[in-house]
C-alpha cells in the first residue's frame, strides 16, 4: 500500500492561514514577506520529507522508491516559477520598469526635470535639523550665519511629460520650524508617484547646527559642521568631511562609507560594503556585516571593530590597517590589538607596539617586528602557517609549536627545536622578559630575523702612505674553479 505525505496537508493549512491572514489584518505586508522568503517554502517541503523518509527507515518500514513524487517535483517547478516571477515583478515595478535600456534608450518611460521651490528659514545659531528624504540624495553644507536653506532638483519618471507634471504636482518638499527644531521633509501624496519621484536637495544650514539625515535610497555628502551628525538610510552611500561633533551612521545597505578629517567620534552600525576612515581624533566603533574593504588611517583613539566573523580592537592607527573578508593587514599600529576570526582570514601586521593577540580558525599570519622593545606577541592558528620576524638583538622568552608540520629558525641555538610526532617546538630565551608564543594546529612555523640582514663589519682605518709613494694594490680576488656539470 502506497503511504501518503503530510506535504500535501501542510500545503492546504499554509495556504488557508495566508487567505485567513490576508483578510483579518490587511495592513500586514504578506505579499512583501512572500516575495521575499518564498525559498523557505522549499526549504520546509524537503525537511518534512527527510524527516518522513528518516522516520519510516528507523521504524524497519520499507522505503519509497523517490524520495519526491513525480507530481511533487511538477509543484515545486511552478511554484519556483511563479515565485521568482512575482520577485522580480516587484523589483520592477519598485522602480516602475525604467531600468530597461537598449543602448541610452529607456524603454519604459523618461526621465523629466523639475526644480524645488527654494526655502530660507531663520533657525538660529545651533538648531536641530531633521531631514527625511525617502528617494534621493542629500547635500548638507555648514555655513556663517543663522538660516537654513533648501533648493534642489526633482527627477520623474514618466511615459510622457503629462504624467511627469502629475507626479511632480503631487511631491511637495516642505520646511517646518517647531522651536529649536527645523525638518525637511521630501513626500509624495501617493505611493505610485513616491516610487516614480526622486528628490536631490542642497541644504545650507548654521555650522553649530546638528543634523539627523533619514532616508531610503540616496547618497547623503555632509561637510563643514560642528554639530553631532546622525544618518538613518536603507540604502545610502555616506560621505563625511570637516565635522567637529560625533558622526552616526546606521544603514541596511551602502557601497561606501567615508568619513575624513573628524574630531568627535565615529560610530558606524548595520550592512555595507567599503568604509574609509581617515584623520579621525575621536573613538571608532563598528558593528555590522561590512562585506568590502575596510580601510583605516590615522586614527587617535581607541578603534572597535565587531562583526559575525571577526572581532578587532586596538588603541590607535598612526599609520594604516585594512580589513577584508580574507585578509586584514596593517602597519604601525598602538595596542594592545586583538584580532579573532572564526572564518579563513590571512593576516599580515608590521611595527605594532605594546603587544598582538591573534586567534584564528583559519589563514596564514605574519607579523615584523624591525623595532625595539619588542611587543608582547600570542598567536594561535588552527590550520594555518605562521611567520614572525624579529630585530636580531630582540630579547624575549620564545615558544611556538604547531601539531602537523616543520619549524625554520633563523636564530642561534638559544632557541631549542624538538620534534614530537609530526609535529615540532621551538623554546628558548633570548634575553629579557617579554612573552612571544606562535601556535598552529596544521601549518609551518618561521622564525627568522627581519631587516635586510646582518650588516658588514667596517673596514678597518686606510694606513697613511708616506708623500710621494702609491698605495699597495688591492689583491686580486681569486677565480672560482669551473662548475661541475651534473645531469
Amino acid at each position: 500500500m502506497r503511504r501518503g505525505s503530510i506535504i500535501g496537508p501542510m500545503i492546504l493549512i499554509f495556504i488557508g492561514v495566508v487567505f485567513l491572514l490576508r483578510n483579518i489584518r490587511p495592513d500586514v505586508p504578506l505579499m512583501d514577506w512572500l516575495e521575499t522568503y518564498w525559498p523557505f517554502l522549499l526549504i520546509l517541503w524537503g525537511a518534512v520529507r527527510l524527516l518522513e523518509v528518516t522516520y519510516w527507515h528507523f521504524s524497519s518500514k520499507p522505503l519509497p522508491e523517490r524520495g519526491v513524487a513525480g507530481g511533487e517535483w511538477a509543484l515545486i517547478i511552478v511554484l519556483t516559477l511563479v515565485g521568482t516571477a512575482v520577485w522580480g515583478t516587484e523589483r520592477l515595478a519598485r522602480d516602475h520598469f525604467g531600468k530597461f535600456q537598449i543602448g541610452s534608450v529607456e524603454m519604459f518611460g523618461e526621465s523629466f526635470d523639475y526644480d524645488v521651490t527654494e526655502s530660507n528659514t531663520e533657525a538660529g545659531k545651533a538648531p536641530h535639523v531633521i531631514i527625511d528624504n525617502p528617494r534621493g540624495g542629500v547635500r548638507v553644507t555648514g555655513a556663517d550665519g543663522t538660516n537654513v536653506k533648501v533648493a534642489g532638483r526633482k527627477s520623474v519618471r514618466a511615459i510622457d511629460r503629462a504624467s511627469a507634471d502629475r507626479a511632480n504636482g503631487n511631491s511637495r518638499c516642505s520646511v517646518e520650524k517647531s522651536g529649536d527644531t527645523i525638518t525637511v521633509t521630501s513626500k509624495s501624496s501617493g505611493i505610485q508617484d513616491s516610487a516614480r519621484v526622486t528628490v536631490d536637495l542642497d541644504v545650507t544650514v548654521p555650522k553649530g547646527a546638528s543634523v539627523e539625515l533619514r532616508g531610503q535610497n540616496g547618497d547623503f555628502d555632509i561637510g563643514d559642521l560642528t554639530g553631532e551628525v546622525t544618518v538613518y538610510s536603507d540604502n545610502a552611500g555616506v560621505r563625511a568631511q570637516n565635522l567637529a561633533g560625533k558622526l552616526k551612521v546606521e544603514t541596511r545597505k551602502s557601497d561606501i562609507i567615508r568619513a575624513t578629517g573628524v574630531k568627535g567620534d565615529v560610530e558606524l552600525k548595520g550592512k555595507g560594503r567599503d568604509i574609509e576612515l581617515e584623520d579621525i581624533q575621536g573613538q571608532v566603533s563598528i558593528n555590522g556585516s561590512y562585506s568590502g574593504e575596510t580601510t583605516l588611517r590615522n586614527i587617535a583613539k581607541p578603534v572597535r571593530f565587531e562583526s559575525s566573523v571577526t572581532q578587532l580592537r586596538l588603541e590607535r592607527v598612526p599609520g594604516e590597517l585594512q580589513l577584508g573578508l580574507s585578509t586584514l593587514s596593517g602597519t604601525n599600529l598602538i595596542g594592545p590589538l586583538v584580532i579573532k576570526a572564526t572564518k579563513p582570514k590571512d593576516i599580515r601586521l608590521s611595527e605594532v607596539t605594546d603587544s598582538v593577540s591573534i586567534d584564528v580558525d583559519e589563514g596564514d599570519v605574519e607579523v615584523t617586528q624591525n623595532r625595539l622593545p619588542m611587543p608582547r606577541i600570542d598567536v594561535r592558528v588552527r590550520s594555518g602557517s605562521v611567520e614572525l620576524a624579529l630585530p636580531t638583538a630582540a630579547k624575549c622568552n620564545l615558544n611556538a609549536s604547531t601539531g602537523h608540520g616543520e619549524i625554520s629558525n633563523d636564530f642561534d641555538d638559544r632557541l631549542k627545536q624538538t620534534t614530537e610526532g609530526e609535529g615540532a617546538k621551538l623554546a628558548g630565551g633570548l634575553g629579557g622578559s617579554t612573552e612571544v608564543k606562535l601556535a598552529t594546529g596544521r601549518g609551518g612555523i618561521t622564525v627568522r630575523k627581519s631587516g635586510p640582514g646582518m650588516l658588514e663589519p667596517p673596514a678597518p682605518p686606510a694606513a697613511s702612505v708616506p708623500k710621494g709613494q702609491k698605495a699597495p694594490a688591492a689583491p686580486k680576488a681569486p677565480i672560482a674553479p669551473p662548475e661541475k656539470v651534473t645531469n
